[in-house]
Order: C-alpha cells, then structure tokens, then sequence
C-alpha cells in the first residue's frame, strides 16, 4: 500500500538526491506542520519555493493529508493557487527509526510576514495594503 501511495505522489525522482531542485534554508515562520525552504533549481539557478511535511510513521495523520495535498495541487490550475513544478517522497532510516518526508517544490514565495517586513512598510501603509484587498 505504501508503495502505492509512494507512487501516486512521488516525483520522477527516486529520492532527495534525484530532486532536479536545491533545498536551501528554511524561512524562520511555519505553516502547520510544514516547512518553507528557499530552494532553486539545479538546472538553471531559478529560484523555487519547497515545502517539506515530515513524520516518523508511514500511515501518519498528517502525511495522508500531504499525499492527499499533492495530488489536488498537480491536478488543480487556477490563478490564486501556487504553479505546482514537481513533488517527491524520501523515506530514510537512521538506525532503527525511519522518517519519511514528503517534498512540494512551488513557483517562489514568502510568507507574508517577510514581505512586509522587506517593503519596510508603516502601520498605516499595511493597514491600507490590506483593507484594498478586501473588496
């Protein structure tokens, strides 16, 4: 079964070092469980944003729901949801414990907080940014 899974949400990879991406430092803030690295792409440079959800059991809760986000991320295409470029699952062993992590590589992004803080803006700047997109 797990093989299965592996196949439906891997990538034409084989594992992490077959992802044609660089995993770079990870931003400071998390969403949920996953991780936000910086990365880019081992062909040309271009920057790319990967995410990384990991657990220490194959049938865990929150891994299921990362395939499950994986497969509606390669089928679905619509102007407000990240360009979905490639994804992969690493299952690697250290002694007797093993881990598997499921890899989303996205057009570059953010988090919010950072981009705010880059710009430099002012509280009525950000207020102003934000209310604008509420109509």
């Amino acid at each position: 079964m797990f093989n299965f899974l592996k196949g439906v949400v891997g990538g034409s990879g084989t594992g992490l070092k077959d992802l044609p991406y660089n995993v770079g430092d990870p931003y400071p803030s998390a969403w949920g469980s996953w991780i936000h690295h910086r990365g880019t792409s081992k062909d040309d440079g271009s920057q790319v944003s990967i995410f990384a959800l990991s657990g220490n059991n194959a049938q865990d809760g929150h891994l299921a729901a990362g395939r499950n986000g994986v497969k509606r991320l390669r089928t679905v295409r619509h102007p407000n949801i990240l360009s979905f470029l490639h994804s992969t699952e690493v299952e690697t062993h250290d002694g007797s414990t093993s881990k598997v992590t499921i890899y989303i590589v996205t057009e570059p992004v953010m988090p919010l907080s950072d981009k705010i803080k880059e710009l430099g803006l002012k509280a009525t700047q950000r207020y102003a940014l934000f209310s604008s997109y509420e109509h």
